[in-house]
């Protein structure tokens, strides 16, 4: 590990010394506070910007109780983001996955998490179903990303397991009205507009584009078909992954009160299938919508009011191809057309309707209390399940006819309706009801402190969940924030976080593969956090995090019923450093080294009646060591702005989770790591050199570097991407 930091550290501190002298140059000071915090974001202004994710009431970046990150508008417009997932790879603690059976990608955060485990809002809106969020979210609307790194379930409930995301849109009057045009490698094409209005109390924002992709050739050497007699020689082949993304959202507000909603809408097709073989018919048509109304208001000098209400609903249509059809003539399968292979279409529709009411009141100086009351009623509905054979593992009756799990034979029906008697999953509802509190206690104004207290604060909160299908949850928190000097600041940290099991987990059956559990109960977490920051001077500031965490509880895959047996332990270091002078000259490192270990300690026993209990354990997939490394930097006064980044990922060890080979007792996967890879990244923007027209093009992987992402079923795993242009032009008006 420390040669890995010394050589980040080496670049990085070339690259500083070579822009030194133009970093020492002061920003712009010209602007109002308001446009500063929102758009310029000097180095000195983004620790005082106000966010009130940590304690659902504003705070700075400095006092805030939690681990905090927060990306611009403008870095996110300037690194010329093809999507969240470039973004978020850039943020120490952030490892972003690509998922080899769903086209999407999985945050991992701190070696850890899945879609359920991180808690993704939209201006403060919980998206409950995320999906292909990653990669359908238009970056053009993003003012600003806040992220928490760590426990948040005592403000926000489940979810809230290894970190927040709460990505914060443009509103009216921000910036001027645009339209814009990205084309790119593969056949991508993105056309965009966004109207913003503002008079006085009003504010509009309209967003809507269409995205459309051939998706990336990708060779897939081996897949699950390479698994099974007679399948061999499916593979190798191309991947075939287009797809076309809708994407509106509207932002209204009038005084206080305030309308916004968002809708995405995509088909594509899913190159490597749900059972992890090479497919080229498979097709995802998913919609995903929500609407809030709410009021945001001061209703004294010293407290104010937030009420709100939403619904939000998912519909999902998707056509599994589970073998190709070169597969139709093989022994493990019966009676299929030449042209045509096992398959299925599973549906559900799922919608959220809920409320909260959250109140904050400073009683006196130095003490703020915020509460809160939410209520949220889920409903999974009209689930239907159509195939052309039976894929629930069990005997089905189809037609008066008894057909088997294995082998698959083709319905003498061809394709049909199953959902009577072979449905994927029961429909179901819950309702959810939540209290929270939360105080934080200024000390220093307490106290009247005034020798070595720069800032000194304590917080203290607590929520309580109660879910009518799996019982309550109750969740502390507790921080402690000291900076004896304005160079100087310490924070040490501590709270429990949760994740509800999810319906798939409660309610999946007919499935071969594994089935849910009504009695499963929530995942628990327990995370120590200690930060430390410190300023070199105005413009150069640094920080270092240690971590330490610890889950149980875990639901896990016990023969086949999900159950909570897991546990795992991590603990890992991140580091980060800055420095910027104005608007578009700055540069960063970071870089985060994690030990994660499965601690569930299962005995396992052989045909011959021996029994070994597992040891703790390395998971596989996570890399040791990864960082980033960054700069920004304008020419020709501001006209041309450079953007030139660096992401690495170390080597990705196996699992060393063990199986009884015979009589032996040897690592289930013995496959070599998952190489370490480094993408280099530029971008080039040209802006205002006629009114409001801006041009810029970019390159992903400028090396072309041949990176894979961890995938347990594909022996070889997940290609991803080599080198990727994309170009941007737009006007402003």
């Amino acid at each position: 590990m420390k040669t890995y930091i010394i050589t980040f550290f080496v670049i990085f501190t070339i690259i500083i010394i070579s822009i030194c002298p133009a970093f020492s140059r002061s920003g712009p000071g010209s602007e109002s506070r308001e446009t500063e915090e929102l758009f310029d974001l000097t180095l000195e202004s983004l620790l005082d910007m106000d966010i009130s994710l940590a304690t659902k009431s504003k705070m700075t970046l400095e006092e805030a109780p939690s681990v905090v990150s927060v990306i611009t508008g403008d870095e996110i417009r300037h690194m010329g983001a093809r999507n969240l997932a470039d973004i978020l790879r850039t943020v120490p603690g952030f490892d972003v996955i690509r998922t080899a059976s769903f086209p999407s990608h999985m945050i991992k955060i701190r070696g850890s998490g899945d879609y359920d485990s991180v808690r993704v809002m939209m201006n403060g809106h919980t998206l409950n179903i995320i999906g292909s969020f990653f990669e359908m979210f238009p970056v053009h609307t993003i003012r600003r990303i806040e992220i928490i790194r760590g426990p948040g379930s005592a403000l926000y409930g489940t979810g809230a397991f290894f970190g927040i995301i709460n990505i914060v849109t443009r509103e009216g009057g921000d910036e001027p009205s645009e339209i814009g045009l990205r084309i790119g490698s593969y056949g991508t094409v993105n056309p965009y507009g966004a109207l913003s209005y503002k008079n006085e109390d009003f504010k509009l924002y309209l967003y809507a584009d269409h995205h459309s992709t051939d998706g990336y050739d990708g060779i897939i050497e081996s897949d699950t078909t390479d698994r099974f007699e007679g399948l061999e020689g499916v593979t190798p082949g191309e991947m075939t992954g287009n797809g076309k993304f809708y994407n509106l959202q509207a932002n209204i507000a009038y005084k206080n009160f305030y309308l916004m909603g968002m809708l995405n809408a995509d088909k594509r097709n899913n190159p490597v299938g749900i059972v992890t073989a090479l497919v080229d018919e498979d097709e995802i048509r998913d919609k995903y919508y929500f609407g809030e109304i709410g009021y945001k208001g001061t209703v004294s000098d010293r407290g104010n009011l937030m009420l709100r209400m939403y619904y939000e609903r998912f519909e999902m249509d998707r056509f599994w191809e589970i073998f190709p059809e070169e597969t139709s003539e093989m022994e493990i399968h019966t009676g299929f057309p030449p042209a045509e292979g096992p398959s299925g279409n599973p549906l559900v529709k799922t919608y959220f309707i809920g409320g909260e009411v959250q109140a904050d009141y400073e009683f006196f100086q130095g003490v703020q209390l915020v509460g809160g009351i939410c209520y949220e009623y889920k409903n999974v509905f009209d689930i239907k399940s159509l195939a052309n054979h039976n894929a629930t593992g069990s005997p089905l009756e189809v037609g008066g006819i008894t057909y088997p799990g294995l082998p698959f034979q083709y319905f003498h029906t061809g394709w049909t309706d199953i959902s009577e008697n072979g449905n994927w999953q029961d429909e179901s509802d819950r309702s959810i009801f939540a209290l929270y509190a939360q105080g934080v206690f200024d000390l220093k104004k307490l106290f009247s402190l005034t020798w070595g207290v720069e800032n000194l604060s304590f917080t203290a909160g607590m929520r309580y969940d109660d879910y009518d299908d799996i019982g309550s949850s109750v969740n502390p928190r507790f921080g402690i924030v000291y900076a004896p000097t304005e160079k100087l600041r310490f924070k040490t940290l501590y709270g429990t976080a949760f994740r509800a099991p999810s319906s798939d987990e409660l309610y999946i059956k007919n499935n071969p593969a594994w089935t849910g559990n009504r009695d499963l109960k929530p995942e628990e977490l327990e995370t120590l956090e200690c930060f430390v920051g410190y300023d070199f001077t105005e413009n150069i500031r640094s920080s270092l995090t240690y971590y330490k965490i610890k889950t149980e509880n875990l639901i896990i895959l016990s023969g086949r019923e999900q159950k909570n047996a897991g546990q795992a332990e991590s603990s890992g270091l991140e580091a980060e450093m800055r420095m910027g002078s104005g608007k578009y000259k700055y540069a960063y490192l970071n870089f985060t080294w994690q030990d994660v270990k499965n601690t569930t300690r299962t005995t396992v026993a052989s045909e011959g009646g021996e029994s070994r209990t597992q040891e703790d354990y390395c998971p596989g997939g996570i890399p040791e060591f990864y960082g980033n490394i960054g700069i920004n930097y304008d020419f020709f006064d501001e006209h041309v702005i450079a953007n030139l980044s660096l992401n690495y990922v170390g080597e990705r060890e196996r699992s060393e989770e063990k199986k009884w080979e015979g009589e032996n007792w040897v690592r289930a996967d013995q496959r070599e790591p998952t190489k370490a890879h480094t993408l280099l990244n530029a971008s080039l923007t040209f802006r205002n050199f006629y009114r409001g027209l801006e041009a810029q093009i970019s390159c992903f992987n400028i090396f072309d570097a041949d990176h894979r992402d961890p995938d347990n079923m594909l022996y070889y795993d997940m290609p991803e991407p080599g080198r990727w242009f994309m170009g941007r032009v737009s006007y402003a008006f």
